[in-house]
């Protein structure tokens, strides 16, 4: 069964691999780049004004920790037909789940070396602590998360659901106490807690599971709600076989497309709207985004990081709805329509400046509320006036252009 896990995660990542080069691409790793440089130059200047004796600073850092220690599930990697195939190897599985263990341990073990070495600064200038302490900090976090995979994997055996709640409220208080005993006492004291936490769930839940059998169906479903997960952040760049979007009526939008008129010069424009509105790919990553620049933007009140933040989410936007542009190409009556070729990219371009205009004007409206000066807000809607022209009128042609080649 071991050998078995390996074939499949070798699959599994082959593949993974195939969809992060889309994920990955220049656009994508040049925003990165930008949007964190400006959060670590903000974060710098936060740091330098903190007062020597913060207090929230320790309570901060715990909260944040707790979070990052949901990072990553167990990664299964069953398929529906294992409940029929795989069920008689049942006695065997012991030696899949560690090899599953251990594939699943490698990107919390990433995560949190980098998100709690991020707030270690902020650690040293509130608590007086020393860099150094940050390893050990650092392995009581792991063994920490290596219990919390060992509780995903008891929860994948038939137990009632309030055993299983209650498992995970005993390692949730637990590690919050071992956490708060390393940053209030001292950093051994929490690792010596964590090594007891680990044994004991290594120890109870190995000699529970052998008292019951294991959950096929929980197992899979758990899995394929996993895989769901990870194939909507990647639909976020490209089309993703797995995820099929849904369509509704949403007969609130009718107003805005009956103001459309039903001419032959707006067949496309009227097409592409009624796709955005009523699907759920477009509209859903348009709204995703959009949050999540909001959100950034109302907790920001630094110029530079605004403007940083309002531009690099207008270019995705743009960027990411461009490929609504083939969204009926695979439609054979498209085709025979009395229709210019250019009426198609002059209906996406219209499109765009629309939504774009709208993601704008929300931008515009948070800036105004939450800059200090109203300037600077004026000054960033400029920004974004002049990004989407140049977007819409010089960027997206050319990439119809290539679209088309």
């Amino acid at each position: 069964m071991s050998e078995l896990y390996g074939l499949r995660s070798s699959r599994h990542l082959k593949k993974m691999m195939k969809y992060m080069q889309y994920v990955f691409n220049d656009h994508f790793v040049i925003v990165c780049v930008f949007l964190l440089g400006g959060l670590g130059f903000y974060y710098s200047e936060l740091l330098k004004n903190l007062p020597e004796d913060f207090v929230w600073g320790r309570p901060l850092i715990l909260v944040i920790w707790l979070v990052i220690l949901l990072i990553g599930q167990l990664a299964t990697l069953t398929q529906e037909a294992d409940k029929v195939f795989i069920l008689p190897k049942e006695a065997e599985m012991p030696g899949y789940f560690n090899r599953a263990f251990r594939h699943s341990f490698i990107l919390p073990t990433v995560a949190i070396a980098l998100l709690s070495g991020m707030t270690m600064p902020l650690l040293v200038v509130s608590g007086s602590e020393e860099f150094s302490s940050f390893f050990v900090y650092l392995l009581t976090l792991l063994l920490l998360k290596a219990a919390h995979l060992k509780w995903q994997e008891y929860d994948l055996y038939q137990i009632s659901i309030s055993e299983s709640r209650s498992w995970q409220a005993i390692w949730f208080v637990a590690s919050g106490g071992t956490l708060a005993a390393g940053l209030y006492v001292n950093p051994f004291v929490g690792l010596g807690i964590s090594v007891i936490i680990l044994g004991v769930f290594l120890v109870f839940l190995t000699r529970k599971k052998q008292q019951v059998s294991l959950d096929w169906e929980k197992m899979i479903k758990k899995e394929n709600n996993r895989m769901h997960r990870i194939y909507r952040f990647i639909n976020l760049f490209t089309d993703v076989p797995e995820i099929t979007g849904s369509i509704k009526r949403r007969k609130l939008f009718d107003p805005v497309l009956n103001k459309i008129k039903k001419e032959n010069k707006n067949t496309y424009l009227y097409l592409y709207a009624r796709s955005f509105l009523r699907g759920s790919e477009y509209s859903g990553l348009f709204l995703r985004l959009l949050g999540v620049a909001g959100l950034i933007l109302f907790f920001s009140k630094d110029l530079i990081l605004s403007m940083g933040v309002a531009v690099v989410f207008i270019y995705l936007l743009g960027f990411q709805l461009i490929p609504i542009y083939a969204q009926f190409d695979y439609m054979v009556m498209t085709h025979l329509y009395p229709t210019p070729a250019k009426q198609k990219k002059q209906a996406v371009s219209f499109l765009l400046n629309v939504l774009l205009a709208i993601a704008a004007a929300i931008f515009g409206l948070i800036a105004l509320f939450i800059l200090p000066e109203k300037q600077e807000a004026l000054l960033l809607i400029g920004a974004m006036v002049v990004e989407i022209i140049l977007f819409t009128r010089f960027y997206v042609p050319q990439r119809l252009k290539k679209m088309e080649e």
